[in-house]
């Protein structure tokens, strides 16, 4: 007789293979990555000159270093563009400063609130790409960090037959809140086994906001920064739209570390429920299978269905969970500390299942404090209410 409890034990069992899986895939993402970076680093005299687009908006007490970082990467020619939208904005201190501490970096500030569409970002990204020098375009968001190499290790992979663009997973850096320990189990826990599944059982066609790297004449071909400009997922749509044009997205064995700074439950809840809408907008179907990814949630449900007679199950399952996500983020992300925080994991799993809900239940998103609905085609436009001078300060970068 099937009862209730039978499918979800099914649930379970499944989403229990998923995490085994998974294991699987990362060991074969790892065993690719660790040959890729075996290879010697190309010779400078053959590595094309690149400019870096970083967009800011405000400052945290990371910014100088995630930005310093940036200024002290080992290549031959390189500019740094960085650019805001508001001549008050915090970030131009901070980018005098770099001019100062690195005078043989090439840095251009462009500060400019010209808009041409929703996104904040993607305008920022525009204004900024008028002082681009060099053909060779990458997009990293402000609070990433790599290795000095990370560029040498990154561009070549533009020369992969019909290579549109480049672009890199990343790992997230504990910090000492609440919230930012449950933002970065997310992504070390969450995101980082969904990347090696995904580059095993998938075509990849999108690309990460962490680094995109790609040229200008592609950016071009593919409708620039307007084609996005009004598209929430920007990382997501610039890959697509390539990948739509015959180019293919490529995944670099680097692996970048973002620093967060969300500092309160709320941004986390805001900003997880944005990806999530994003996500489910972007790729529906993709989405409601991740449903069996959820495998806390799955064996807290099979608990309370037996009365919690199925505990073994339950502490099985969990347990499988916890470990293996922490076992993919350390060894093969290099997470930093992450045995620390596993015990964190069910929690952060159960409000990330309540995320999955909520991303049902509604279009609307809150960026930069302002209400966004989100249409089919993953466009944003700010509900009635919103007040247009904050409509245009909105957006910071995620």
């Amino acid at each position: 007789m099937i009862t209730i409890a039978n499918v979800i034990l099914l649930l379970v069992a499944v989403s229990t293979g998923y995490q085994l899986a998974s294991v699987v895939c990362a060991w074969l993402f790892a065993r690719w990555r660790g040959s890729e970076l075996a290879k010697p680093l190309p010779d400078d005299a053959i590595l094309p000159p690149v400019t870096i687009l970083k967009p800011l908006c405000g400052a945290v007490p990371e910014t100088y270093d995630n930005l310093a970082n940036t200024c002290a990467l080992d290549y031959p020619r390189l500019q740094i563009v960085f650019g805001v939208a508001d001549a008050a904005d915090p970030a131009i201190a901070i980018v005098k400063r770099l001019r100062r501490d690195f005078p043989e970096v090439d840095i251009e500030l462009v500060v400019s609130d010209r808009r041409i569409g929703t996104n904040a970002k993607v305008s920022n990204l525009e204004n900024m790409l008028q002082r681009a020098k060099h053909d060779v375009l990458v997009i990293a968001d402000a609070d990433i960090r790599a290795d000095a190499s990370y560029l040498k290790r990154v561009v070549p992979y533009l020369d992969e037959p019909n290579a549109g663009l480049v672009t890199c997973a990343y790992r997230a850096a504990f910090g000492t809140t609440l919230a930012h320990k449950l933002e970065a189990l997310f992504i070390n826990t969450d995101f980082a086994p969904m990347v090696t599944v995904a580059r095993k059982w998938e075509r990849q066609s999108y690309a990460f906001g962490a680094t995109i790297c790609i040229k200008r004449s592609v950016l071009e071909e593919i409708g620039g920064f307007t084609a996005i400009a009004d598209h929430l997922a920007d990382d997501y749509q610039m890959g697509n739209i390539a990948v739509g044009r015959g180019y293919v997205s490529v995944l670099a064995p680097v692996v970048v570390e973002t620093v967060l700074d969300l500092d309160r439950l709320r941004e986390v809840f805001d900003h997880q429920l944005r990806w999530a809408r994003t996500y489910r907008i972007c790729r529906p179907g993709s989405y409601l299978a991740s449903m069996v990814t959820h495998t806390t949630l799955w064996a807290t449900v099979y608990l309370l269905a037996t009365r919690f007679a199925g505990w073994e199950v339950f502490a099985t399952a969990v347990g499988l969970r916890t470990v293996i996500g922490g076992m993919i983020a350390s060894r093969v992300f290099g997470v930093q500390r992450i045995w620390r925080h596993v015990w964190l994991v069910p929690f952060k799993d159960l409000f990330i299942s309540t995320i999955f809900v909520l991303a049902y239940l509604g279009d609307t998103v809150r960026w930069g404090g302002i209400e966004f609905e989100v249409a089919r085609d993953g466009r944003m436009r700010p509900l009635p209410e919103e007040d247009a001078a904050d409509v245009a300060a909105a957006g910071k970068p995620a």
